[in-house]
């Protein structure tokens, strides 16, 4: 009898899943090699806690801008379509990027432009790719193809920020223009490459009202399990995804490490995600998706609360590989949480709607900005961590009693 295929292998031998996975896998180790190398640029010219939280608040304003409109376009338009649009853009952009640091104009105004062209091709991931990502696989296949996908995204998240320390050492600020320009020249290519089937099934769908493209559906502001997870998301990019913004500063202010280094350190949790993401990969059940959700969060904010009482370089290498894993269940059931709640005809604003509440983060990294510059890092994580934790216990009650 032949052998059942594995679910690696069974998801890799789908071309679209592959090219969707390279997607995500290029465009992850561009946007952590820029998140780190623009941070490291920001702080060394301008020496500001402040101005560093504000690059990562460029790049979650579109989320609030345009989120919503993306996830209902999404439903709408074509999104092979829509994806060959985003990289055919960041290409260009990119190349403009480069040829402005090349020539000496860039200073932290590029780098803030930089970073908010990485949020606009942020904010059209989860509704546009890995919709077709999920599409591709199948919803039987739905936890474990996430799950894979979003072990690349944290292993990106480790390779990202290290290369992105030691190019920028080497290359400087116009040699990471250069390289983002290669990646999502080659993410555009594999856009091109994606089967077409996926427009006769937009054909088929019912047609959307302007209304339908403004405001949320009801049946979704009505779910108590969407509202609890739309809660869940404010706490985890208000008081525990900012944090990553802080690294290069602690590592370069407390520890006093090498661009490269600073770049090692900061991999750490991109390392312990991609452990966390496959392990969910191959375990995660839908029943358990909210759970993974709630307690991934619970987690992080913990070990944040934990770390300051030893802020050593060794003790923070350890928190962030926990910080990691921690974030990896948050992460690889988002989606899959939204897949399960929303009906198929509502995805995209179901999406769009959660990216709002992601933009929160803008919020969060103002905030983090604000106690780094004013307390010692150890009591800034501490004060973060208490604040976040408040809020996600009286979630937990909510949820408490919600479940049946």
């Amino acid at each position: 009898m032949p052998s059942q295929k594995s679910p690696l292998r069974a998801l890799f031998s789908i071309p679209d899943y592959q090219r969707l996975w390279a997607i995500d896998a290029g465009v992850g180790l561009a946007r952590w090699l820029e998140f780190r190398a623009l941070a490291v640029f920001a702080f060394q010219i301008t020496g500001s806690a402040q101005l560093v939280a504000l690059l990562a608040t460029a790049r979650m304003l579109p989320y609030i801008a345009l989120g919503f409109a993306v996830g209902a376009l999404a439903d709408l338009l074509d999104r092979r379509g829509l994806l060959i649009l985003t990289f055919l853009g960041g290409t260009i952009t990119s190349l403009v990027l480069a040829v402005l640091a090349f020539t000496g104009v860039a200073g932290y105004g590029t780098v803030l432009i930089a970073a908010g062209i990485s949020g606009l091709i942020w904010v059209t991931d989860m509704p546009v790719r890995r919709r077709l990502l999920v599409e591709a696989a199948g919803h039987d296949r739905m936890a474990s193809a996430l799950g894979f996908d979003n072990a690349t995204s944290h292993a990106t998240r480790a390779i990202g920020p290290l290369t992105g320390g030691i190019a920028y050492q080497w290359l400087g600020i116009d040699g990471i223009f250069c390289l983002s320009a290669i990646i999502y020249c080659g993410c555009f290519i594999l856009s091109l490459r994606l089967q077409r089937a996926e427009r006769a099934a937009a054909d088929a769908a019912p047609r959307i009202s302007l209304l339908h493209l403004l405001v949320p559906p009801r049946e979704l502001l009505q779910n108590r399990m969407y509202l609890l997870m739309l809660g869940v998301t404010i706490v985890y990019n208000v008081w525990c995804f900012p944090i990553v913004s802080m690294i290069p500063v602690i590592a370069q202010k407390d520890f006093g490490l090498s661009p490269a280094a600073v770049g090692a350190l900061s991999a750490c949790d991109g390392i312990g995600g991609t452990i966390g993401a496959i392990v969910l990969g191959f375990l995660a059940a839908q029943r358990f998706l909210f759970r993974f959700y709630y307690f991934g969060t619970l987690a992080f904010l913990l070990v944040l609360a934990a770390l300051p009482f030893h802020l050593t370089a060794g003790a923070t290498v350890i928190g962030l590989l926990a910080i990691g894993v921690a974030a990896a269940c948050f992460s690889a059931t988002q989606y899959a949480l939204i897949f399960t709640i929303a009906t198929p005809e509502t995805h995209g604003r179901a999406t769009g709607f959660l990216s709002i509440f992601i933009g929160t983060s803008i919020v969060g990294f103002y905030n983090t900005g604000f106690l780094f510059n004013r307390f010692a890092s150890a009591d800034a994580m501490l004060i973060m961590a208490i604040e976040g934790l408040v809020p996600l216990i009286i979630l937990g009650v909510l949820w408490a009693r919600t479940k049946p």
